[in-house]
């Protein structure tokens, strides 16, 4: 059976980068269905930061911790999991609460690709 190499932070880095959140093409709308369609691409971008942001910090979280954490996580096998659960719960939170500010800096692009293509 062959192992699955877990991917680098960059490979995922670059991978989420090149996603990109833009607006549906709008036929023969008004104003209204622009706007509307603006929206949507703002609510994505809010979301799929947040989310690039959690990633990014679990990342450098899990790269910061100690390794020799057995006094906090346990010596046993289930250890890194803990490990690995309380990385992502610690990013998760910090990318909820915008302190970092990735997220913003996302959002604030779409929102300019957003108002330039009006």
């Amino acid at each position: 059976m062959p192992a699955i190499l877990r991917a680098s932070a960059a490979d995922m880095a670059t991978w989420t980068a090149g996603q990109t959140v833009r607006p549906a093409s709008v036929g023969t709308g008004g104003h209204a269905t622009n706007a509307a369609h603006g929206k949507q691409a703002i609510d994505k971008a809010k979301a799929v930061g947040q989310q690039f942001e959690a990633l990014y910090l679990r990342q450098m979280l899990e790269a910061s911790m100690p390794k020799d954490s057995e006094a906090l996580f346990g010596d046993s096998t289930a250890g890194p999991m803990w490990r690995s659960m309380f990385a992502d719960t610690l990013a998760t939170t910090l990318s909820k609460t915008g302190t970092i500010g990735i997220a913003q800096m996302i959002v604030k692009s779409e929102f300019n690709h957003v108002k330039e293509n009006k």
